[in-house]
């Protein structure tokens, strides 16, 4: 029990070494998933993308994902970007880009401009197939493990540090002092949305399959607001 209070409620904890690691782990995963996507149907690609990438960038999120920075420069939103690109961009306008050398173009064309090293933009690919950026995959695994804690009341040693409030049909959390926890983050989060992911009459009674089918609509909608093909602060906040 006491370490599980140390990794959910230690706000000195330094994630750094971690995120270095994953970031090189999730890199290689990419190298891996471009040399086998050819050996594949384009219908697998989901699958392979959901297996081989996005099982290690989720696993254990809602600890250490305090971290992630709300912006599209995050270096880890970074190296799923790249993944992305690569197994559902458009690879064809990629390849056009890289098939005549400087000599072999028009008059006046051999020096490249800024268009030819604009990369592809994500946003349209992450909605299309409602991919959650990091950013929206640590706040959902933050609210439906929060969720879980609160309506099981388990583990009981992080139930134990979650103030409800004393009203009866409130299912607002008193916030502790900031911190840069999973508790005070997850707390923030569900006070910000279980309004809207509950059902009314039931309460905390609410399945934890609608919670979730519920928080994810709600994620992917605000991941698709404002402009179509640029990530915005507004796509990573509640």
């Amino acid at each position: 029990s006491s370490g599980i209070n140390a990794e959910y409620g230690d706000s000195k904890l330094n994630w750094e070494p971690h995120v270095e690691y994953l970031r090189k782990k999730l890199r290689s995963m990419t190298g891996a998933i471009c040399r086998i996507r050819h050996s594949m149907p384009g219908e697998l690609y989901l699958k392979l993308y959901n297996s081989l990438f996005e099982s290690h960038l989720s696993y254990g999120i809602s600890v250490w994902g305090v971290v992630i920075k709300e912006k599209s420069s995050d270096r880890l939103f970074i190296t799923q970007k790249h993944c992305v690109r690569i197994l559902f961009g458009d690879l064809d306008a990629y390849l056009d880009k890289q098939s005549t050398c400087a000599r072999a173009r028009p008059y006046g064309m051999q020096k490249l401009g800024h268009c030819y090293y604009k990369k592809e933009h994500t946003k349209p690919i992450f909605n299309k197939l409602r991919i959650m950026t990091i950013q929206n995959m640590f706040k959902y695994y933050c609210v439906t493990e929060f969720s879980k804690i609160i309506k099981y009341r388990l583990p009981y040693t992080l139930y134990e540090c979650i103030s409800m409030s004393n009203r009866a049909t409130s299912n607002t959390v008193i916030l502790t002092r900031k911190s840069n926890t999973f508790l005070h983050e997850a707390a923030k989060l569900w006070n910000s949305v279980h309004k809207r992911i509950l059902t009314p009459e039931k309460g905390l009674e609410t399945s934890l399959n609608l919670i979730k089918l519920r928080i994810r609509a709600l994620i992917l909608q605000i991941q698709s607001a404002d402009i179509a093909d640029t990530w915005t602060p507004s796509n990573f906040q509640f």
